[in-house]
């Protein structure tokens, strides 16, 4: 249960930060507060494991825990690199809620991830809840009233490719933390793996000046409100892979589109907000909520 609970909290994190990307877009400058965000996460992570974590470091030595920390770093490119960076250009291109809408795909790219890497079927129960709470969101899903172009928008491509990563990434988490079981330092690894691959690519496109006055020119509130949110999401997201399956903490990763929607229609007002068919689908999912906890 404390895994479904983790996974909850994550999903509002997200959700949140789903609404500040795109309050933060107005003002952006650089990368929008991308670096930002990681640096924030590794910085929390690394207090968490310093002070309560679970494996100490002279473990870390040991020649059973290589292969966890190659998994975690792996796990840091899936999530912190390549599933935050096209979140991040999803949610700016097509707002909030449709965004967290294609990533809803998730918990179907991480069953099959978690099917191939960890042989972890879900149960009867996982799979009728996991439906409920999709149907939920597909009954919220509307299709823009224009198209920017003749085919897709690259948004909606890049907000599936987020879901596909973050289902891999949540896969490699798990299985990473079957060797060391300690959510906050297998976090802090893939973080801080981030930010070097950010650093170091910011240097090779722009050189060492303009690379990282790029990286850190983003930092007023609303970056700093995302990158504290997605530091939190990701941190509990972790904690709720220790006792959770993959699939249940991705199904319940579905229910931070219902947060971002709420915030966008009681503060932010940057999206047309459908209340009837929020509310339906609100109830719909809270259902399939319900048989997951049970």
């Amino acid at each position: 249960m404390t895994g479904e609970v983790y996974a909850l909290l994550a999903a509002a994190a997200y959700g949140v930060a789903g609404v500040t990307i795109v309050r933060s877009k107005a003002s952006a400058r650089g990368d929008n507060g991308v670096f930002l965000s990681v640096v924030a996460t590794a910085a929390l992570t690394w207090a968490l494991w310093f002070g309560w974590g679970e494996v100490p470091a002279r473990t870390l030595l040991a020649p059973e825990s290589r292969q966890a920390l190659v998994i975690f770093a792996l796990a840091g490119l899936f999530s912190t690199v390549l599933g935050r960076v096209t979140m991040y250009r999803a949610t700016e291109r097509i707002g909030a809620v449709r965004a967290s809408l294609l990533r809803r795909l998730t918990p179907v790219f991480a069953l099959l991830c978690a099917l191939v890497l960890l042989a972890e079927v879900p149960d009867a129960r996982t799979i009728i809840g996991g439906a409920i709470i999709l149907a939920g969101v597909m009954c919220y899903w509307q299709r823009p009233r224009r198209r920017t172009g003749p085919g897709f928008d690259p948004g909606l491509l890049l907000g599936i490719g987020s879901a596909f990563f973050y289902a891999l990434a949540y896969t490699m988490r798990s299985l990473g933390l079957d060797t060391l079981p300690d959510a906050a330092f297998g976090t802090f690894i893939g973080a801080l793996v981030g930010s070097l691959w950010f650093f170091g690519a910011a240097v090779v496109r722009r050189g060492p000046r303009a690379g990282v006055g790029h990286l850190l020119r983003d930092h007023g509130r609303w970056h700093c409100a995302t990158a504290l949110a997605l530091s939190v999401g990701q941190t509990l997201q972790f904690f709720a892979l220790k006792s959770a399956p993959v699939s249940i903490v991705a199904v319940l990763g579905t229910l931070e589109v219902f947060f971002s929607a709420g915030l966008v229609m009681v503060f932010a007002h940057s999206e047309p907000i459908p209340r009837k068919r929020l509310a339906l689908a609100a109830t719909t999912a809270a259902a399939g909520t319900a048989i997951l906890f049970a």
